[in-house]
């Protein structure tokens, strides 16, 4: 039977599911255990942008077999590109084969396949890495994230995975690599091509054709199925105080909207964002702290060390009897740190950066700073729903990591963002300045089930604040016409629990569902967030409760009974009375 399809395949014990322009097969699981996010195939732009491929797969399911088969026509500012992948699965082996070309010629950062090997099923496990001229060399999956490679020039990987599936990965066409995707909050190993240390961006010319394979076949299975339970009450995964939370003002000068958003948010402070490049930094910002009514953040992009600290100098006037939360000074070393105390005495000075946890794991020398930033999105490799609720899985790590390496135990997060900011790894001065589209989904729940699995992600004693969104706007928690998102609702209701003890709730074998149990001092208060695209009903933690609320994009509305059945990508709210904690 032959038809156009963008159903799941399962094949005995294998199963996966096949994006619907089939250059992509995501969630692939042997007997219960997810042994890859995926494997597909991407392309990437000179700026790291990754274009959409428009296509539809045509799926043919034979006994024992089936086979997928999409192509299509990229145009893009940087050339076109003809290209076309071939699936083939069994129940022992998926082979992936990809054939490019291009008319006009095509400029690009990466074109080919990548395989993102699950967090669960390799994290700390060895493995038998085949490089080109067949020399083996044994490693082991990193358990702390990665500053850089752990893997490189590799032909083939053996391993056996957490529940004793053994694999192998072969790879024909180009040489690959493999990197640490937690460093962006992606739940996975990636491993890639071309090799980062080749020139790029590279140009596919119009004489060239690319091939590519990827294959991989499953050498033994384990002896018994991975078992991931799927009832019982919640456990307590970690308890902390909510950090304070608030949200940013980019560059560039307020508008009403902005002004009137704050007002009614009533959040924990404004992180004003400075970058110094702008002719009218100086007056947008004095403009911003006389119409902001909570407490202030200043954050300024990385700079020269002069203009940075003659920028603090500037501020401090105009700084004076404010309550602040810190100036963060991105990018800076110890002499600027040092220079702004002087200046700011009493104030926290943080250091970091304005890009994500991976600028931070890789720097050789850390400030000594008061508190270390890093700002992080959850749309870097991907845009799809799935990959912004994968973003909650690896945040754990990433704090065990910083605790592990960084001098100071401090921590501030955010800007976060469902989009980027700013792209601070593009390859042109153009690309670093221009401004990113907003994502449509910020008016949606799915941007308030993200906001709330990240905040359980990311709680803990180290970390001070939290900062999400912009007030208002495409990009802000409250529109320009004055409509609340569902994220601004969430937000408003979380922001007076800051300083409450929280513990984060888990249900086993639901990865993707947080629960948030928060002591106050009339009641107990749980906010679940379900960050998957399926619905899950859950037991709650014991006790009387007497309210449950879902929300929808008008806020908050009465759910009908304690029966927790949550859609995809939802938040529920409840309340309990006053009990001890789990």
């Amino acid at each position: 039977m032959t038809a156009t399809s963008s159903e799941p395949l399962t094949l005995g014990p294998l199963a996966l599911r096949l994006d619907r322009n089939g250059a992509f097969a995501r969630e692939i699981v042997l007997d219960g255990e997810e042994l890859f996010r995926g494997i597909g195939f991407v392309v990437r732009d000179a700026n790291w942008g990754t274009p959409h491929l428009p296509a539809k797969a045509r799926v043919t399911r034979d006994p024992g077999r089936a086979t997928a088969t999409a192509s299509g026509t990229l145009d893009h500012p940087a050339g076109d590109l003809n290209w076309s992948v071939t699936w083939t699965v069994t129940d022992r082996m998926i082979e992936g084969r990809a054939r490019v070309t291009s008319t006009s010629g095509f400029e690009t950062n990466r074109t080919g396949f990548v395989v993102l090997h699950s967090l669960g099923a390799a994290r700390g496990r060895p493995v038998a890495v085949t490089h080109p001229d067949g020399r083996i060399e044994e490693a082991r999956f990193p358990e702390l994230v990665s500053p850089h490679q752990p893997f490189f020039d590799i032909a083939g990987m053996d391993y056996e995975t957490s529940a004793g599936h053994r694999l192998r990965l072969t790879f024909e066409g180009e040489v690959f690599e493999t990197e640490d995707q937690r460093n962006w909050t992606d739940a996975s190993y990636k491993t890639y091509c071309r090799p980062l240390a080749l020139p790029y961006p590279y140009r596919i010319e119009p004489s060239a054709v690319v091939e590519q394979v990827v294959r991989l076949e499953i050498l033994a299975q384990a002896a018994a199925p991975a078992v991931h339970l799927q009832s019982g009450e919640p456990t307590v995964q970690k308890t902390a105080p909510l950090p304070i939370l608030g949200t940013s003002l980019p560059p560039g000068p307020m508008t009403p909207a902005q002004a009137g958003a704050l007002e009614a948010l009533g959040l924990g402070f404004t992180a004003i964002e400075i970058d110094l490049s702008d002719p009218a930094w100086l007056e947008e910002t004095r403009a911003k702290i006389s119409a902001v009514p909570n407490p202030l953040r200043i954050d300024i992009r990385g700079a020269a060390a002069l203009d940075m600290i003659a920028a603090v100098e500037e501020l401090s006037l105009v700084l004076t009897r404010r309550p602040m939360v810190g100036v963060s000074l991105w990018e800076a070393d110890d002499a600027v740190v040092a220079a702004a105390r002087a200046v700011l005495p009493g104030v926290a000075i943080g250091a970091g950066t304005g890009a994500f946890f991976t600028e931070l794991n890789r720097m050789a020398h850390w400030p000594a700073a008061d508190y270390l930033a890093w700002t992080s999105n959850p749309t870097v490799h991907g845009s799809d729903d799935d990959t912004i609720g994968e973003t909650t899985e690896p945040l754990g790590d990433i704090l065990a990591s910083a605790r592990a390496k960084l001098p100071v135990r401090r921590f501030q997060i955010g800007p976060m963002t469902l989009g980027l900011r700013y792209n601070p790894n593009a390859t042109s001065p153009e690309g670093r300045r221009s401004a990113v589209p907003p994502d449509p989904r910020q008016r949606q729940v799915i941007a308030a089930a993200w906001l709330a699995g990240t905040t359980a992600g990311f709680l803990d004693q180290d970390v001070e604040a939290l900062t999400f969104f912009e007030p208002a706007g495409p990009k802000g928690l409250i529109a320009d016409d004055g409509i609340w998102t569902p994220a601004a609702h969430l937000l408003a209701r979380l922001v007076r629990c800051a300083g409450r003890t929280v513990s984060v709730l888990r249900w086993a074998g639901r990865p993707r569902v947080y629960g948030l149990l928060i002591q106050m001092p009339e009641h107990d208060a749980l906010c679940i967030a379900h960050v998957r695209n399926d619905e899950v009903t859950l037991p709650l933690p014991p006790g009387a409760w007497r309210r449950a609320e879902m929300l929808t994009q008008a806020g908050f509305v009465d759910h009908p009974s304690m029966d927790f059945r949550v859609g995809p990508f939802g938040v529920a709210w409840a309340i309990r009375s006053k009990q001890e904690s789990l």
